[in-house]
């Protein structure tokens, strides 16, 4: 698989799960999502719709970052700020839960899992990143 391949490969996982979990949590009130997933969203914010509403905010968020991913994925040789940029963000998202403001910093299986991207992203740029990425 050459380093394009890659990257878009990434991308592609990356930019549906986005669209996944963004969409689900913004169709929250509609009939389109299914009882039991709605039941788990409601779980997951214990009750609370204030909570379900910022989820609303970040899955808004999340279908833009979907979209750009799948973008970039089609034009995959002009990505390389992008890359970075999301390697970044995924950095900084591993550590807002390496360092959480609810607790002592700690290093257990959930706080390892939100790395996992961090280390997808770096790994794919670092291999990326002398060679020119073939569309």
């Amino acid at each position: 698989m050459h380093n394009g391949m890659l990257a878009r490969f990434l991308y592609v996982l990356f930019g549906v799960l986005y669209l996944i979990a963004g969409t689900t949590v913004l169709l929250f009130r509609t009939e389109l999502l299914p009882p039991a997933v709605k039941s788990t969203l409601l779980d997951a914010a214990r009750g609370d719709l204030n909570v379900v509403h910022i989820a609303q905010e970040f899955g808004s968020l999340l279908v833009f970052t979907g979209l750009i991913t799948l973008w970039f994925a089609r034009h995959v040789q002009q990505s390389r700020f992008f890359h970075w940029a999301m390697t970044t963000f995924w950095a900084l998202f591993a550590l807002i839960h390496w360092f959480d403001v609810r607790g002592p910093v700690r290093f257990d299986a959930g706080v390892l899992i939100n790395a996992i991207p961090f280390l997808l992203f770096l790994s794919v740029g670092l291999v990326t990143k002398n060679r020119k990425v073939r569309p």
